[in-house]
């Protein structure tokens, strides 16, 4: 993963009014959306102030440096439905920046063209107490606020985008108190570590917030059939591909995950209209955490029109852990 974030290259010295101290588990969510569904938890802040990464569970879903929570939509093409991002949580608004495009960081020439911009198209918030959140990476032209303009939790501040350095598109959230970063989760400053145990006590997060947004596990965030082998670099930006038709080469099966474990397998199985087992197929077990993860499985040979099954799981210490299933119409 990318391990450059500067996150600090929004903040401008503004003189802003003063709103009130928020309190500790007062954090709403930062997007409009619903996580697990049509949105989803890829990364945390960095807790290991040491080279290395670890998660505030002590997990690997974070990379060097990262000084905030990432929750994302699946592709590109989701920029159309504009979701927001929204405030969590009364304040003043202290600094803005628009005008950022959203493309995908993938090589040294992208990344080089936001050097400096790293949060792309942002908000910053102070909500008295010491405290400020940050968000990034929003949408060009979508950012509906200006410094000084009081806002109250679930305003719109803007729309999820993939402007500065951005890998997938995603709001990050980064929380400051007294200008130091903290986990909002736990409440923990970044420089403390992590904990396994996962404490919640001092979360500055709302408690029916706290364990959709305290998975660091793997999540299945879409699969399906498609009419020929998977392109990784496409689903990212396109989204899922068109399903099989009786004109295709094949039919194929598709599982997209993200923070894969170590060791972990991911299976395909696809039923033919009959009944039958048409394909199946597994992974090797992974090497490393893999932060997005794509496989696929399948036959040749154009398929015949139906309703094709396709089951797709994720096996850990040779047992089930998560899967799903979805029947497709193969149709001329």
């Amino acid at each position: 993963m990318i391990k450059i974030h500067k996150l600090a290259a929004l903040v401008m010295a503004l003189s802003v009014p003063w709103t009130a101290p928020l309190a500790a588990q007062q954090l709403e969510l930062p997007i409009d959306c619903q996580i697990g569904q049509d949105c989803f938890v890829q990364q945390f802040p960095d807790m290991d102030p040491s080279e290395g990464a670890q998660d505030p569970f002590c997990g690997k879903a974070s990379y060097d440096g990262h000084k905030g929570l990432d929750i994302r939509l699946r592709s590109l093409n989701e920029l159309a439905r504009n979701v927001a991002v929204v405030a969590a949580a009364e304040g003043v608004v202290l600094a803005v920046r628009d005008g950022e495009p959203d493309r995908l960081v993938i090589d040294e020439e992208t990344r080089d063209a936001v050097r400096d911009k790293e949060c792309g198209n942002g908000v910053v918030l102070r909500h008295g107490n010491g405290l400020e959140t940050q968000y990034c990476h929003m949408k060009r032209g979508s950012v509906a606020v200006q410094p000084g303009d009081k806002v109250q939790a679930g305003d719109r501040l803007g729309s999820v985008g993939a402007s500065g350095l951005a890998q997938f598109p995603h709001v990050h959230l980064t929380v400051r108190r007294d200008g130091s970063e903290v986990d909002p989760f736990s409440g923990r400053n970044l420089t403390r570590g992590c904990d396994a145990e996962g404490d919640s006590d001092a979360s500055l997060f709302e408690e029916k917030l706290r364990s959709q947004l305290s998975t660091n596990d793997v999540q299945i965030i879409d699969f399906g059939l498609a009419g020929a082998p998977l392109d990784y670099d496409r689903l990212t930006v396109e989204g899922a591909p068109e399903e099989p038709r009786t004109t295709s080469p094949g039919i194929v099966g598709w599982v997209w995950v993200i923070n894969l474990k170590p060791a972990d397998i991911l299976s395909i199985s696809i039923v033919a209209p009959d009944g039958t087992l048409f394909s199946e197929g597994e992974s090797k077990p992974q090497d490393r955490q893999k932060a997005d993860f794509t496989f696929y499985a399948g036959r040749p040979g154009q398929p015949l029109p139906g309703d094709y099954r396709v089951e797709v799981a994720v096996i850990r210490n040779n047992s089930e852990i998560m899967s799903g299933t979805k029947t497709i119409t193969v149709s001329e």
